[in-house]
């Protein structure tokens, strides 16, 4: 137990009573445009919808309630977080910066326009600058989504500890416009900020360390499935180090058939493999992936007491809630089918 994070460990307790249920999601999920939003609205995302429906409509709002709900959600740990958890919390957060400048990045390639972009990016709104994530703020951002090109954003990000890790890949983007090299620097930089953090912290909740490594495999395992399916070649560059699985034999897995994969994921998803197999569609193992995560994790961060483990599971339950919302939300505006968004839903699962 450590004291540290006595009196904190009682405030998030209270503000985790107020995640939503998955009856409650499945319900939304039948519900299409405004009756979709008065509904979300009879619940703690009032606020959301009330500070950004004057600003946005639809998709775009339904986005931009449900992301920054969940920023406001990870605002709650920070403010409850010790100082000596801080610099992992942080790490933690910056996955949401590193999807953000993925957005942008693609958003630049394909021509998108600021107005068409700006909606679907993780922001933490009204939020003290230089707290959350402790790098880019709303109004950086603004700046950022304002330049006319992936180079431009990259000059923008170099103050920002990211900007220099993407200048490495800027001659692909000018050459063949492949921004893939871009995209591989932003998680290798993340893993490798998170595993420091977690290091400096000094910590001994070894399933904490567990739980990052078996992230890293299914990221890993993922990138040979892709490889074996699209028949890509010359692997190594794309897989993160820290995970269990050895790196030759994840380059060995890229070039097998994707069914024979499956003896060799650290989570039995047989089924996922099977439900690909009728309907060609890789989310299915992607999700039975991340829900056997979840469910290996998130009990025991929760049951965890006072410790960096109860802080992580806060920060993966608003993460899942922002997910399950958009799946039910995607699912009436895209037709997606009852059989895919079934497979899509992750607290049914774990919980």
């Amino acid at each position: 137990m450590d004291t540290a994070y006595i009196g904190k460990y009682g405030q998030l307790r209270v503000l985790g009573t107020a995640f939503l249920d998955s009856g409650f999601i499945d319900q939304l999920s039948q519900k299409k445009g405004d009756e979709f939003v008065k509904q979300l609205s009879a619940t703690n995302y009032s606020k959301e919808i009330d500070g950004l429906s004057g600003f946005y409509k639809g998709t775009d709002l339904i986005e931009a309630v449900i992301n920054a709900h969940m920023m406001s959600s990870m605002q709650n740990v920070l403010f409850a977080v010790p100082s000596s958890a801080l610099p992992f919390v942080n790490a933690y957060i910056s996955r949401f910066d590193i999807e953000n400048i993925k957005l942008i990045i693609s958003s630049k390639k394909l021509g998108y326009r600021v107005e068409q972009t700006e909606a679907f990016l993780v922001i933490g709104r009204g939020v003290p600058a230089g707290l959350l994530g402790a790098i880019i703020t709303k109004e950086d951002y603004k700046n950022i989504l304002e330049q006319s090109d992936i180079e431009g954003v990259v000059k923008n990000l170099v103050k920002y500890g990211y900007g220099v890790t993407l200048m490495k890949s800027m001659d692909d983007v000018k050459k063949d416009n492949d921004i893939s090299g871009m995209i591989l620097s932003l998680d290798l930089l993340y893993y490798d900020r998170l595993i420091e953090a977690y290091r400096m912290h000094n910590s001994p909740e070894g399933q904490v360390l567990n739980y990052m490594r078996d992230s890293i495999d299914i990221r890993n395992l993922m990138s040979s499935i892709k490889a074996s399916v699209m028949h890509y070649k010359d692997v190594k560059s794309y897989f993160i180090k820290g995970g269990n699985i050895p790196e030759g034999t994840l380059s060995e897995l890229a070039e097998k058939d994707i069914y024979e994969i499956k003896d060799y994921s650290p989570f039995k998803i047989d089924y996922a493999f099977d439900l690909y197999r009728k309907d060609p569609f890789l989310s299915y193992i992607e999700v039975a992936l991340k829900k056997e995560l979840y469910k290996k994790y998130l009990g025991i961060f929760r049951r965890s007491g006072f410790s960096l483990g109860f802080l992580l599971a806060f920060m993966m339950r608003a993460e899942i809630e922002r997910d399950e919302l958009r799946n039910a939300w995607l699912k009436n505006y895209y037709g997606l089918s009852n059989e895919r968004f079934s497979h899509m839903k992750i607290l049914d699962y774990i919980i």
